[in-house]
């Protein structure tokens, strides 16, 4: 069924995330910098690029803005990503990421992206149409500009899901809680994430395995939470699945997420057990802590945490019956 079908990105809103690092960071006051990055980024085009590291061809989907769509492609190209985007008017946004050495904490200032119009939303679904008939698993993740419907990872997920594709969202607010009537696979929500979207207190793991559970009942087949430096849950109709951070030396935290799902991809392309999707899942995400700004994992970093990854089983009591 999947033969020469490949994995699919999406993104929507790419930018270039400007990283100050600095040793204390004082509100208010005057802070000297210590270290600067500059990187291409969008939450998919970082799923795609964890991919390739790990070896998974993939398919990186999305706007690109006219301005500056030179930048971008080279990015894609340099990093030898096949593409398929459509062109828009305006320029990609801009966010600064400042990261506290002293807290390894980062204040992140996200630009909200150039307006899409209706035409170029309703080429992208028709360019998507086609793209899915090569597709085996579509990840739709992060922002959208201004002027794209807040509903258009539930038409695309709703597409998918009908052709008999697995797709994986990382979205928050309205737009993750409109996915989820399309019945995604799974889906990625941190704990913030999920309190905020989902109205469900997400403090602990019990509280976080009884939000699972009634998303699980609306049709998602994996919940999988990030925790932080807590580590992650997976919770599915009848197991629950922890894992614990893993010690690092923290250097960044950008595109954590995004890699994690690049991790469960990984298990999922080589059949591994289903707990096994969590295990490299987190390996991946800790495996992007190592390293500055929004400067991906490596395969290496992945192989080498995921043998310090410890998951735990237990029925799901409160799953589906």
């Amino acid at each position: 069924m999947y033969m020469n079908k490949k994995i699919v990105t999406v993104t929507l809103n790419p930018c270039v995330d400007l990283t100050l690092t600095v040793d204390k960071f004082l509100y208010g006051g005057t802070n000297n910098v210590v270290g600067t990055r500059k990187d291409i980024s969008g939450k998919g085009i970082n799923t795609s690029v964890v991919l390739k590291n790990l070896g998974i061809e993939n398919i990186a989907t999305g706007l690109m803005f006219l301005e500056d769509k030179d930048i971008l492609r080279d990015f894609l190209e340099k990093n030898k990503i096949p593409n398929k985007f459509i062109l828009a008017p305006g320029n990609m946004r801009t966010n600064i990421k400042i990261f506290d050495n002293s807290q390894k904490s980062m204040s992140e200032f996200n630009g909200k992206g150039c307006y899409v119009d209706t035409e170029t939303q309703n080429a992208f679904l028709a360019m998507m149409e086609e793209v899915l008939a090569e597709t085996k698993i579509l990840i739709v993740s992060g922002s959208v500009p201004p002027g794209i419907s807040i509903e258009i990872y539930k038409w695309l997920t709703a597409m998918a899901v009908e052709k008999g594709i697995r797709v994986i969202a990382d979205a928050s607010g309205q737009i993750l809680e409109e996915t989820v009537e399309s019945k995604p696979f799974l889906i990625k929500p941190n704990t913030d994430e999920l309190e905020k979207t989902f109205h469900m207190p997400s403090s602990t793991e019990e509280e976080i395995v009884q939000a699972a559970n009634k998303i699980i009942k609306k049709g998602v087949k994996y919940v999988c939470v990030s925790r932080g430096e807590k580590g992650a849950v997976l919770v599915t109709e009848k197991k629950i699945y922890t894992a614990d951070g893993v010690a690092v030396k923290v250097k960044g935290i950008q595109g954590a997420g995004d890699s994690m799902i690049a991790g469960f991809c990984y298990a999922m392309e080589h059949a591994m057990e289903e707990k096994d999707y969590l295990k490299y899942a987190v390996a991946a995400a800790t495996g992007s802590l190592l390293h500055e700004g929004t400067k991906l994992c490596e395969k290496e970093d992945i192989l080498e945490v995921a043998d310090l990854v410890q998951v735990n089983e237990k029925s799901n009591e409160g799953g589906i019956k």
